[in-house]
């Protein structure tokens, strides 16, 4: 339930993304947490490229120290959602969550979704809403019991019903 309140937030938040970075295809949204210091958004083609200036690295990092981070990424398939999200979640020490790799992970392993997993991929269908949140609640109440402070999320929310 937590999974989806939090990302039902980022969901509407995309909804209202400025103009200039939905042109991009590549929606980077910070969730409206309680926690966040700020209520900007992230530009990735900014920022991203500034990386190694100690202004940009000292602000990501005192505001992400102590609090929630969770940002959600969403944009069409190749426009580099995996690549901006990995590059964030070390330069903000937070874990980077990605949907393809959870299922993945769980086919490698001998966990009780394993066997559904295994026969809805090798029938080439999509793997089904409630086993993507599944997965994804499991994953998330791991880090929060190993004291992660927050996650990113890559491939979640891909429909209108896991939103």
């Amino acid at each position: 339930m937590a999974v989806v309140s939090r990302c039902s937030r980022a969901a509407t938040a995309a909804t209202t993304a400025n103009a200039t970075t939905a042109t991009t295809c590549a929606y980077l949204i910070r969730s409206l947490s309680p926690f966040s210091s700020s209520s900007s958004t992230f530009d990735p083609q900014n920022d991203l490229n500034n990386r190694n200036k100690p202004a940009v690295l000292g602000t990501l990092k005192r505001e992400s120290k102590g609090r929630n981070v969770q940002w959600v990424f969403l944009g069409c398939p190749g426009v580099g959602k995996g690549t901006y999200a990995s590059r964030l979640s070390n330069l903000l020490g937070v874990p980077h969550i990605a949907t393809g790799d959870l299922v993945r992970d769980e086919l490698a392993s001998s966990g009780p979704l394993s066997s559904q997993l295994k026969e809805i991929v090798t029938q080439g269908k999509l793997v089904s809403d409630e086993i993507i949140i599944d997965l994804l609640s499991k994953r998330l109440e791991a880090g929060e019991a190993k004291g992660e402070s927050g996650f990113i999320l890559d491939g979640f929310p891909r429909t209108v019903r896991q939103a």
